[in-house]
């Protein structure tokens, strides 16, 4: 019995060595190349370097975004978080370098906990930054990176970012970090260190075009960010956004943020500190556009030093050989400054007057008024409604003096006469074109106008671009449950009813008549926008030809409706250039602020600004076309010729200077 007992232990013991044996060999020769590696990686650390944008330039490389040099104001992560080791250890220091009881040494380390929340709130309120949220941000973002590198870990490992200090505002100025660097030793847990942001050196100019950055919301990443196990979390931590990341909010920044976004760099460590490797961050690539920033400049201050908010278009359009449709300048007045947005926003949002924010040349859409009578006169030779020598006999009214008059007959009780196609456009005349309008329809009316691009958005790719209102009869059937009524072809004609466009929209409908009928929708960006549209209307040379003519006369001929604001006595005249250009005037709604404060504008509401929406729209020169161009003024007295055409010729004038006009 005793030697079966023996054996017996014997045998198992010998199962248990053969057992332990084999698991050695599975783990030292079959997976020790493994273990090894995940034994040297639980002896690591990585710490991901900060994200570089490319640069946003003009058409001249001029630099109109680039991240540049500054200072963090940082604190340490233990410190935000309140590390009770952390703090006993502060603690401790303090009481040992000071020689101090630990109660003084607390009394010590109290003070400096508050100064150092003083030099940061006095920071973050110079730099209109929330420091609660600043924080968060910062506490989350760790805790997302710790998450990730100890994801499939039996022990977690506790991560550099939770030992370091983290970036809380940032000090542009030098003489700035200076100063605080006094405060360093009055403060426990923080830093001051060398960094970047991103800078603005034209400030408030094309401000609406180039955009900002901000902080990445959640749903962002959501969105954007690559989803744990499609790559290898080292990949998503440098391609990945982080809760503290930057991103492009609006305009350029926005639209190429793939482009102009890097790819993180980080540096690997030792537990012990010890540096094992670098990959250094990408910094993103450079997004060119076509605007000259001197041009936006000017044009920006001619609508500013009248006072005015509206919109300037300017538009490149190449040569016949090779033609283009370069965005030049796209103004929109008032402005903000990129570089103290987030200090100025309230302000800005709270203006509901001039509405700073917005961004006329692309987002506000205005009932263009007479700046369409082209695109009428072209659809209507095109369709054969008309000829190059029929004639429609204005009496100042169409059919009575009670609807439907033209403009000349509030004036002088009189009509135009007996007009051709080249006539009515340099006269302007509503009669005219109301009968254009009967005999093409409505829904024909608006075929022309989605060839025209008004249906679609202008295709700069700008995320705050909107479509023009064009009524076709799903649109009307959609909206208003209705079908064509007989006047609405009438009000389309000469750019009133439920027609609308931008300034951008107005611009290239003018381009694309001075290049005889070939549409190409703008460009903006050489890089990471949106690829030019092309098309060939339906039109035909001599009717192009019949349509430039009137323009041509709406400028140079003495009975043309802009003739005295361009040749007129006292007027500085443009010596070598010949423009084109049609006059507008829309009725416009009051505008209302929500006074009532009931979430929406109605009739209750106060009225701020009334007025006409004033138009001048065009190209130049008249025999070889270079530039096109649309000016739009809000709520003035007077109409188009008073208001905008001088502006236009300003900016022809500007442009002639600049050489983009010869």
């Amino acid at each position: 019995m005793y030697k079966l007992r023996i054996k017996t232990f014997l045998g198992l013991l010998g199962v248990v060595m053969l057992v332990l044996s084999a698991k050695l060999v599975q783990m030292q020769v079959i997976h020790g190349r493994e273990y090894r590696r995940k034994a040297e990686e639980a002896m690591r650390s990585v710490k991901v370097l900060p994200v570089m944008r490319g640069r946003i330039t003009d058409r001249m490389g001029r630099i109109l975004a680039i991240d540049e040099p500054c200072f963090d104001f940082c604190l340490d992560y233990r410190f935000l978080t309140n590390d009770a080791w952390w703090v006993r250890r502060q603690k401790r220091l303090i009481a040992r370098s000071m020689k101090i009881s630990e109660a003084e040494a607390d009394q010590v380390y109290r003070q400096r906990r508050d100064h150092t929340w003083k030099v940061a709130r006095e920071l973050a309120a110079q730099a209109g930054v929330d420091l609660g949220e600043q924080v968060a941000r910062i506490t989350n973002r760790v805790k997302e990176m710790r998450r990730i590198v100890n994801r499939g870990r039996l022990e977690e490992i506790t991560i550099r970012e939770e030992r370091e200090a983290h970036p809380v505002v940032s000090v542009g100025k030098e003489d700035v970090a200076v100063r605080l660097k006094d405060h360093v030793g009055r403060m426990i847990g923080a830093a001051i260190r060398p960094s970047h942001k991103r800078w603005y050196p034209y400030n408030q100019h094309a401000c609406h075009v180039i955009g900002l950055t901000g902080k990445v919301w959640p749903e962002e990443m959501k969105r954007l960010n690559v989803a744990e196990g499609r790559v290898d979390w080292l990949t998503r931590m440098r391609t990945n956004y982080l809760p503290d990341d930057q991103i492009g909010k609006i305009g350029v920044e926005k639209m190429c943020e793939k482009r102009l976004r890097g790819r993180r760099g980080y540096r690997r460590f030792r537990l012990s500190g010890e540096t094992l490797g670098e990959e250094p961050t990408v910094q993103g690539s450079d997004v060119h556009l076509t605007i000259d920033i001197v041009l936006q400049q000017r044009l920006e201050k001619l609508l500013e030093v009248k006072g005015f908010t509206g919109s300037v278009v300017a538009l490149g359009l190449g040569s016949p050989e090779a033609p283009r449709c370069d965005v030049l300048a796209m103004a929109s007045v008032p402005t903000y400054d990129l570089n103290t947005y987030a200090a100025e926003y309230p302000s800005l949002v709270a203006d509901a007057v001039r509405l700073p924010l917005l961004h006329r040349a692309v987002t506000q859409r205005y009932q263009p008024g007479s700046t369409v009578k082209p695109i009428a006169a072209v659809a209507a030779l095109s369709e054969g409604v008309i000829t190059s020598h029929s004639t429609i006999t204005c009496r100042g009214y169409l059919y009575n003096e009670d609807a439907f008059r033209c403009w000349i007959w509030k004036k002088a009780r009189v009509g135009h006469g007996p007009l051709d196609v080249v006539e009515g456009l340099q006269h302007s005349c509503n009669v005219f074109f109301y009968e254009v309008g009967n005999r093409l329809g409505a829904p024909k009316l608006c075929e022309w106008f989605t060839l025209f691009g008004f249906a679609d958005r202008p295709g700069t790719g700008l995320p705050s671009e909107r479509a023009g209102t064009v009524p076709t009869r799903a649109w009307l059937w959609k909206r208003y449950r209705r079908d064509y009524r007989p006047s609405d072809a009438r009000f389309i004609a000469v750019g009133q009813g439920l027609l609308t466009a931008s300034p951008l929209h107005l611009a290239n409908a003018m381009a694309t008549v001075a290049r005889g009928g070939l549409f190409i929708s703008p460009l903006l960006a050489l890089e990471g926008g949106a690829k030019p549209v092309r098309r060939k209307l339906p039109v035909q040379d001599r009717h192009v030809v019949d349509v430039r003519e009137g323009l041509y006369r709406v400028v140079n001929d003495r009975r043309g409706t802009a003739w005295k604001y361009f040749h007129g006595a006292g007027v500085e005249r443009l010596e070598g250039v010949e423009i084109c250009g049609k006059t507008g005037t829309a009725t416009t709604a009051p505008q209302r602020i929500d006074s009532n404060n009931n979430g929406r504008i109605d009739r209750g509401d106060r009225i701020v600004r009334t007025g006409d929406t004033a138009w001048f729209v065009g190209f130049a020169p008249y025999d070889r076309p270079q530039v096109a161009f649309a000016v739009a003024v809000e709520y003035v007295q007077g109409g188009g010729g008073a208001n905008a055409a001088p502006i236009a010729q300003e900016l022809v004038r500007i442009c002639q200077k600049m050489g983009y006009v010869r």
